[in-house]
């Protein structure tokens, strides 16, 4: 059985010759085991933006995107990296349509790792290079071979590879106009570093002034090792030897001597003549322990007190001992002295460069404070927040680092309106193993949660403060169950259906993976209905009622199927929303709202407006950092608000309906709206019901938001 590996990820950026430990552009995911996004696998993701440097915002934009796409979306990891590639395009794409200057593009590359094995996707200019003992192999195996960039107008096509990983591998994750600043040579060796952190020393070495990054992951064993004298190492050359699954195999031995080869239990290797300048190579790269090469065998001369010498043992050899005496304890407290020496002088710099930090930080606090224009105000702190991130990285715990946050925090939530949700109260836990929330729906006294990781759909009845909940004894459908004529499958979704007429009643709707549809009365209990026109589908994922109509939404066929209610359910033929020759794509569709407009939301922040399945001019405008991972849209009917819950701002993002962003609303303390994936609205009651991972909570509307005085 293989032996388990252990994983070391170290970021690396340079600009102007300046290395930083965290990259903008660079992430690595690895979920704890116990979650259900653990099946997935590990993914780590580097975007470069051709000339688009000095964009974290967009940078994060993209990666959430991508990240959220990739677990949440696909049957296979193959369709979930194409779903993350294409949600990355499209904020790029939405990007381009809002910026001056010319059109960004940009590259990507993904690597899931699941156990030992690698599947890459690349789209757009992108490097990856995999070591192993013996072989280094590169992704593409020619640059400039991965197709259209990402933010164009051509859709970008992915391309995929295998490969493999074991103890001692690194995976790096590199710009792809690296080759321009340094060798392919070169960066092989820096892939091929006995550890990580030597690889990023190394790739700065390389660096040199140009904006470079990379995203370093090391495997080593979890299991100690016996470890036996190495054979003394020596150089060997690269040879071309074509690798597997698209890739180039830049070397067939690591480069040994150089400190930048395997450990040394490894069994000695083929000798073959030393590379061209590689000695000069060496003196430039630091390694973490000499190697002692082979010196010329001379006859062995016996020892003085060995049996025939006829000698007698000496301590020092008949010299004195005071030379040996200042080797070992005089020239160490030297040493010590100076090391001491330097570090004062090296804490005192830190100390007053931290200061200076905080006092750059501080005086934009100041002068923001003053302003009455609240854009301008916000374009200054945005300089502050730069200063406290460097302060973080420096002391992120220091008390006055604290302070001056506080300060900065307090201004920020002024300039970008953000009203707190004081009165977020905690309904329910979810602790069952393998649980899935997906959706919470609201009627009268009773709210719905539809749980798909274990197919059922929960009942919980309401206090008559709405500050909390009784859950029903057991689910009211469930997988597995016999409903009608037949047996309930895997739940996809659920809707709430208003009755049309006075000879309908009121119900809840859910649709199954299999086309079934069931509904839930609460007199009556469960009961199957009829779905017609199932052959016009691709693949549903959304279902909605709506004045009486059941809307479906086929993200697949970029469709929506409007199904209006007979006796026997909704057995009629299903009408399409959006007329033929109507180019509309789906892919990306997290949540829909319907007040006589249907309103679509889109994982790369996109909100679209369409009326009688025509599209409705509406742009979203001024929201502080843009919309990042939403999840949900709720519209009222009868009211100019629209509510989205940004998962990836942590926050519940409020417009106007002709899109002008008005507030925002976050917890006073925490981030649980960081893992939101549904809203409710209660008009009735002005509260919102939020279900995240693992809670579901109930949380008062704000009253409306006082008038603007902006000055301009």
């Amino acid at each position: 059985m293989p032996e388990p590996l252990r994983t070391t990820i170290v970021q690396f950026s340079s600009s102007n010759g300046r290395w930083q430990p965290r990259a903008a552009n660079v992430r690595a995911v690895e979920p704890a085991p116990d979650l259900p996004s653990a099946e997935r696998g590990s993914l780590y993701m580097l975007i470069e933006l051709q000339g688009g440097s000095g964009q974290p915002l967009l940078y994060r934009q993209m990666l959430n995107a991508a990240q959220t796409a990739f677990y949440e979306m696909g049957d296979s990891v193959e369709a979930a990296l194409r779903q993350a590639v294409r949600n990355a395009h499209a904020v790029l794409r939405q990007a381009n349509t809002t910026a001056s200057g010319a059109p960004l593009q940009a590259g990507i590359s993904l690597v899931v790792r699941y156990g030992r094995n690698l599947i890459i996707g690349q789209a757009g200019p992108s490097l990856v290079l995999v070591s192993h003992p013996k072989t280094i192999d590169q992704f593409p195996a020619e640059l400039g071979t991965t197709g259209p960039a990402l933010g164009g107008d051509a859709r970008p096509e992915v391309q995929f590879f295998d490969a493999v990983v074991e103890v001692g591998s690194t995976v790096l994750l590199a710009q792809s106009d690296w080759p321009d600043q340094v060798a392919a040579q070169a960066l092989a060796v820096a892939a091929a570093a006995p550890t990580v952190t030597l690889a990023s020393q190394y790739l700065g070495q390389l660096a040199g002034n140009a904006e470079l990054s990379a995203l370093l992951v090391g495997f080593s064993s979890d299991v100690p090792e016996l470890k036996e004298e190495a054979e003394p190492r020596t150089v060997v050359a690269p040879v071309a030897n074509p690798a597997a699954d698209g890739g180039k195999r830049l070397f067939t031995n690591a480069t040994q001597k150089m400190g930048l080869g395997r450990p040394a239990e490894e069994q000695a290797r083929p000798q073959v003549e030393p590379v061209s300048g590689m000695d000069d190579f060496e003196e430039s790269y630091p390694t973490e322990s000499s190697e002692t090469e082979e010196l010329p065998q001379r006859e062995p001369v016996p020892a003085r007190n060995a049996p025939g010498s006829g000698g007698k043992a000496k301590l020092f050899g008949g010299r004195s001992p005071w030379p040996l005496l200042v080797a070992l304890v005089v020239i160490p407290l030297l040493i010590l002295g100076l090391v001491l020496a330097m570090l004062f002088v090296r804490n005192r710099a830190a100390e007053q460069e931290f200061q200076r930090t905080l006092d750059g930080a501080s005086a934009i606090i100041a002068e923001a404070e003053t302003l009455q224009d609240e854009t301008i105000a916000a374009q200054r702190l945005t300089g502050a927040g730069d200063f406290l991130e460097k302060a973080r990285t420096m002391r992120p715990g220091d008390e006055r680092l604290a302070a001056v946050e506080e300060r900065y925090q307090t201004v920020l939530d002024r300039v970008q309106h953000v009203t707190p949700l004081y009165g977020i109260v905690p309904l329910w836990d979810f602790k069952e193993a393998n649980h899935l929330l997906d959706r919470v729906l609201v009627s009268g006294d009773s709210l719905f949660v539809l749980d798909r990781g274990r197919n059922v759909i929960e009942r919980f009845t309401r206090s008559q403060l709405g500050d909390s909940v009784t859950p029903s004894d057991k689910p009211v459908i469930a997988k597995g169950e016999q409903i009608g004529n037949a047996i309930v499958s895997d739940l996809l979704d659920i809707a709430w259906a208003e009755a049309s007429t006075a000879n309908q009643r009121s119900k809840l709707l859910a649709l199954e993976t299999t086309g079934g549809l069931v509904s839930y009365d609460v007199t009556w209990g469960a009961d199957r209905l009829t779905l017609g026109s199932q052959d016009k589908w691709v693949r549903p994922q959304f279902i909605m009622g709506y004045g009486g109509n059941l809307y479906l939404v086929d993200v697949d066929g970029d469709q929506i199927w409007r199904y209006r209610p007979s006796a026997e359910g909704y057995e009629s033929v299903a009408e399409p929303y959006f007329p033929a020759g109507t180019q509309v794509d789906l892919a990306g569709l997290q949540g829909m709202a319907i007040d006589g407009n249907i309103w679509l939301l889109f994982a790369d922040g996109r909100l679209l407006k369409y009326f009688g399945g025509e599209a409705r001019s509406f742009v979203v405008q001024g929201v502080p950092d843009g919309l990042s991972a939403p999840t949900a849209v709720v519209v009222p009917l009868d009211s100019d608000q629209i509510y989205i819950a940004d998962a990836g701002n942590a926050r519940v993002v409020e417009l106007t309906k002709e899109g002008q962003f008005v507030r925002q609303f976050r917890p006073r303390e925490g981030q649980l709206l960081k893992d939101t994936r549904s809203m409710f609205l209660d008009e009735a009651n002005a509260k919102f019901y939020i279900l995240t991972t693992d809670s579901l909570y109930a949380a008062d509307v704000p009253g409306p938001a006082a008038a603007e005085t902006t000055t301009n």
